[in-house]
């Protein structure tokens, strides 16, 4: 019962802000490349510990 009264009393929002038209949407993206193989390397690296870790 509480959760169809949260279900139905639950307020409209909006997952972004409006912009002026102002904005440049001309601009070129963010590269996110910087540390993902350091970061994949890291997590294989304490995945494969703790894996170790579990088996003895």
């Amino acid at each position: 019962m509480t959760t169809l009264l949260l279900l139905f009393m639950s307020a409209g929002v909006q997952a972004q802000i409006s912009f002026a038209n102002d904005v440049n949407d001309e601009a070129p993206a963010a590269p996110i490349d910087g540390f993902i193989v350091i970061g994949l390397a890291a997590g294989a690296y304490l995945g494969l510990k703790k894996r170790a870790q579990s088996e003895k």
